[in-house]
């Protein structure tokens, strides 16, 4: 059996809901046959090179994943000759690792993967209420005027969710403001620090990617995520 070992290298959040997304993909592809686990935030004093060489001991592949943030922070990241970005290419173009590692930048953020489908992340929020615990996709669907938030909502392309500025919006504050207006929709009542309270954050990413649907038009959204799929797909 095909063993992969996806490693989120800034996130333990990441893990988890990159793990959830992995296995979707995994079932979209028909990759009954590969076996996928994850490794979170990378601590220091660890070698990345030397870490990457004990999982390949166990491991078929390494997948490395880093958020791509805009282009203004990648660039900076592009002229520092130690961040973590170039020691994974360094790794990467190493021909002792050709066909075992790789790096897959999440463009624009997890949060960009998440956003894919919004009617996922509606339903995320909606079924902590009894009446969207079954069948929400369907029922959201049929409402108008929840099917107009997600529809407003929705990208065609999820890496074009850029900050104009360092430090900009992003696709983590597009997931937050849409996570605001799908609590105001659900309950036109809810106090400001309910809201607050409850609106998305870093920590809840792995229970959101469970409600994410992959199919082949979603998956069309993000360039990125479908990269992973590709790795994936070459260990059938």
């Amino acid at each position: 059996m095909p063993s992969i070992r996806i490693w989120t290298l800034e996130s333990d959040n990441d893990a988890k809901a990159v793990k959830c997304l992995a296995n979707k993909l995994k079932e979209y592809l028909k990759l009954e046959a590969v076996s996928i686990d994850t490794t979170g935030r990378l601590k220091p004093p660890t070698r990345l090179k030397d870490a990457i060489q004990i999982l390949l001991e166990d491991e078929d592949c390494v997948i490395l994943i880093i958020d791509r943030d805009g282009p203004i922070a990648h660039h900076q990241r592009l002229q520092q000759p130690d961040s973590l970005l170039n020691q994974i290419k360094q790794i990467v173009n190493d021909p002792n690792f050709a066909g075992k590692v790789f790096l897959v930048e999440a463009i624009q953020e997890l949060e960009a993967w998440l956003l894919i489908d919004c009617l996922g992340i509606f339903c995320y929020f909606a079924t902590k209420r009894a009446q969207y615990r079954n069948n929400c996709r369907d029922k959201v669907s049929a409402n108008p005027s929840l099917k107009r938030l997600v529809d407003r909502y929705q990208r065609g392309n999820t890496e074009t969710i850029i900050e104009s500025v360092r430090g900009g919006k992003g696709a983590k504050e597009y997931l937050i403001e849409f996570s605001e207006k799908i609590l105001s929709e659900l309950n036109p009542n809810i106090p400001p620090k309910n809201i607050r309270r409850e609106k998305y954050r870093e920590a809840l990413s792995p229970e959101v990617a469970e409600h994410i649907v992959i199919n082949r038009e979603i998956l069309r959204r993000n360039n990125s995520l479908k990269k992973l799929g590709d790795v994936i797909g070459q260990f059938r």
